[in-house]
């Protein structure tokens, strides 16, 4: 489980994220959460970098689960590429439906 937190859209705050999911993609896990409860707002660059994850990740047949979303990225969303979870329990549910 990755935790996010609030911060600047800066090129250190980007290069930690990719390499914290870099490393995450290589646990061998079937999924990976990612905690949001401590974030207001997701920052454009920080969406883009998720659904890329998500979609690279779900070819490799792993799970990318948004844990605790804020408003912003629930608001509106077409885009089902993110698997949002409002709770850490909704995240081990919906990971184990699909898992079956």
């Amino acid at each position: 489980m990755l935790i996010l937190t609030e911060s600047d859209d800066s090129s250190v705050a980007v290069l930690l994220l990719t390499e914290a999911l870099q490393l995450a993609c290589r646990s061998g896990k079937a999924s990976i959460w990612i905690d949001c409860s401590q974030v207001q707002q997701l920052s454009a660059t920080v969406v883009a970098i998720l659904r890329h994850y998500a979609a690279w990740l779900q070819q490799q047949h792993i799970t990318l689960v948004i844990c605790h979303p804020p408003e912003s990225l629930k608001a509106g969303r077409s885009d089902r590429s993110l698997l949002l979870a409002p709770s850490l329990l909704d995240a081990e549910l919906q990971c184990r439906d699909l898992l079956h």
